[in-house]
């Protein structure tokens, strides 16, 4: 497959993944809970939260995974023996993201794995975070994808 089509493809998930995310944004901000109990009391509350995660989740490997790669191949950069690193500072150099934002966000992916079934603060204080994130890495796929649609 040439660079393009693999982009072409990358680009093509990466939307999906960000129309239900937008739409599970949307309705989350809507009606938000402040609470964890909050939340949990309200079972349409928790299937927008499950598909706000779940999208910021899938959104975020299909960054890192593969439009991370087919960026820098459409761009004819030599990344085939580049570590993950080396990878986010290209990409940052060039003005496609900001390496210590995709650092923070793979460590609120992190905090999102982790249960706490006695602390439902710190639990709450996770997915607020990760809905900042995920709001984060959609307006920076937005403009990654706008980036790309201008580039030669």
């Amino acid at each position: 497959m040439m660079p393009t089509d693999k982009l072409a493809a990358v680009l093509w998930e990466a939307d999906r993944h960000l129309d239900i995310l937008t739409e599970a944004l949307a309705e989350w901000s809507v009606s938000p809970a402040i609470t964890w109990q909050a939340l949990e009391s309200d079972r349409a509350r928790v299937r927008i939260v499950d598909q706000l995660l779940f999208r910021f989740i899938k959104l975020q490997d299909t960054v890192g995974e593969r439009l991370i790669p087919a960026t820098l191949a459409s761009l004819r950069e030599p990344l085939e023996d580049w570590p993950m690193r080396d990878r986010l500072n290209r990409l940052e150099k060039l003005g496609y993201l900001d390496v210590d934002n995709w650092l923070a966000w793979r460590e609120v992916r992190n905090r999102l794995a982790h249960e706490y079934p006695d602390q439902p603060e710190v639990r709450f204080a996770a997915l607020m975070a990760a809905i900042d994130a995920a709001k984060a890495l959609a307006a920076l796929y937005r403009n990654w994808r706008a980036r790309l649609e201008t580039s030669p």
